[in-house]
């Protein structure tokens, strides 16, 4: 609790400096909730597929793919308004995903093996991670109140621009993969430690915006050596905006990443976690010698009516590091894709909007000379918001990434009906199709799918919500997911290699059930009540 107790003396002493040098302490420039959720996803996993020994071998207590868990959210948004110029905003996790009754199996929630039944301590920092994989990340401990983003803005004197510095949000056109993450629909997200310059210029009846950014991915897992050290050497965005072309409201937007540079992703520290700073560090031996990564946005809107489009492309190299038994080895990350494009119609009461969408993330064959589609982790980004169940938390399973849309590709038709002023309901059909049918790596890498089918399911899916207070919605949303041969083939693979890393023998692997989810949402949307 001393975090909490420094961060409370903090904000109580700018509060009382406020009235005395006019500095403003306010909620504001990204939202402010409290998030409740409560989750029943059945059949959605490989145990599925497991016979009740294997099942009972693994860990598991049996082969009843059932999981219910509950998690609460509180993150705070407050901002310090200096002057007209100059505000310091940062976004605050107080309860991140925090799962209720916390990870623990003692009875009434006792810690540390405590089996006490009163004056037990239930975790406050056993957390959801926000990616339903089968891994102990799924799970973490983050400790109390989170500082998810702190930075400046500064409006720069003589007309000269706007800079924005520290760690903050990376987000884009639809936010397939920039995406911060920072609504109250969404989980993980694209933050980074950045310094962005920003400058508008009259362009005809409109504005050209050109961006400068430069970043820190990591530093690393030393200090010293720079161990996992990555970074870009700059990019740049120019966006043209015109607010009257033919009667609409029209942008078009780029930008490039020329150069991405990592050295030993995903090494280890030599000493453990709790190693000195300044100590070695175990190198993986793989360095991303290059990537360059480029984006393009269309957005046309109306009134009535609006067209979306974005796609997000890279290629580049990795360099596999001599192991003193041979020289060193480069992988070809080829020209790799993802894209989305969407319609959306507003006709007014009772259809607040009609949409259609498609998307696509290239796959990879795991048997070929290089790296791309999955295999380059170039997919939707998690925190892009497109069902409940089969891309919030099928596929990131299976293929064990923090993502979406993985190797597949897909179209969905949404439309939201009031049903009273109150209560309204959304219904949303979502088919799904592999992108690369051939030698598919699942579970990280580990497993195979070979010879898949091109149809992997269709998702029904529905929600009802109620605007139960100005500023406070609950929503009840329902989905079942009709899965193909490929559905089934993805999860088989998976439980197979599952069993070969803990050395247990297959007696029985078929999956044939109907993934099916019932979900609560509980949002209360601080902001509103500050008006």
């Amino acid at each position: 609790m001393s975090k909490a107790k420094w961060l409370l003396m903090f904000l109580l002493a700018l509060s009382m400096a406020a009235p005395t040098f006019a500095v403003e302490l306010t909620l504001g420039g990204f939202p402010s909730y409290m998030r409740t959720r409560a989750r029943f996803i059945s059949n959605a996993t490989f145990v599925s597929a497991l016979s009740n020994n294997n099942a009972q071998q693994l860990g598991f207590n049996d082969n009843n793919d059932n999981i219910f868990f509950a998690d609460t959210t509180l993150r705070l948004t407050p901002q310090l308004v200096l002057s007209d110029a100059v505000t310091i905003r940062a976004q605050i996790n107080v309860f991140d995903n925090n799962i209720w009754g916390g990870a623990t199996s003692s009875t009434f929630g006792g810690a540390n093996g405590s089996q006490t039944l009163i004056n037990s301590s239930v975790s406050f920092s056993d957390r959801f991670r926000g990616a339903l994989l089968t891994n102990p990340g799924a799970i973490d401990d983050p400790g109390f109140f989170d500082v998810r983003m702190l930075h400046a803005d500064i409006v720069l004197p003589n007309n000269l621009g706007f800079l924005r510095v520290g760690r903050q949000p990376f987000d884009w056109g639809l936010g397939i993969l920039a995406n911060g993450g920072w609504d109250p629909y969404s989980d993980l997200g694209f933050i980074l430690d950045r310094f962005l310059y920003l400058k508008s210029f009259a362009a005809g009846a409109g504005s050209l915006t050109f961006v400068f950014v430069t970043d820190r991915f990591t530093q690393g897992n030393s200090i010293v050596t720079g161990t996992g050290d990555g970074w870009d050497g700059g990019a740049f965005a120019l966006i043209f905006n015109n607010p009257n072309v033919m009667g609409t409201n029209f942008t078009l937007g780029g930008y490039v990443f020329p150069y991405i540079h990592q050295t030993n992703i995903g090494s280890s520290p030599a000493f453990g976690a709790g190693g000195p700073p300044g100590g070695g560090a175990a190198a993986s031996g793989v360095d991303v010698e290059r990537l360059t990564l480029f984006a393009g946005v269309l957005d046309i809107k109306t009134d009535v009516w609006r067209l979306i489009g974005e796609f997000q492309a890279w290629q580049g190299n990795f360099n596999v590091q001599g192991t003193g038994v041979g020289d060193g080895f480069d992988v070809d990350v080829p020209l790799s894709w993802i894209w989305a494009a969407r319609a959306e119609v507003y006709p007014g009461w009772p259809l607040k909007i009609v949409a259609a969408e498609f998307g696509w993330a290239q796959g990879d064959d795991a048997l070929d000379a290089d790296a791309s589609g999955n295999a380059s982790t170039l997919y939707f980004s998690p925190a892009y918001n497109l069902d409940n169940l089969l891309f919030k938390n099928i596929i990131p399973n299976i293929y064990q990434q923090e993502g979406s849309v993985i190797n597949a590709y897909y179209a969905r038709l949404w439309a939201t009906v009031k049903i009273v002023d109150s209560i309204s309901f959304t219904p949303q059909v979502l088919v799904a199709f592999n992108q690369e049918t051939d030698n598919v790596a699942v579970n990280g890498g580990g497993g195979l799918a070979q010879n898949l089918s091109t149809y992997m399911g269709t998702e029904v899916e529905g929600t009802i919500t109620w605007h139960i207070h100005p500023g406070v919605n609950f929503d009840l949303i329902g989905g079942v997911v009709f899965a193909g041969s490929s559905l089934n083939d993805l999860l088989e693979a998976q439980a197979l290699d599952v069993l070969a890393q803990n050395d247990v023998n297959p007696d029985r692997v078929n999956y044939d059930e109907t993934p099916w989810t019932v979900q609560g949402r509980l949002i209360i949307f601080i902001d509103q009540f500050f008006k």
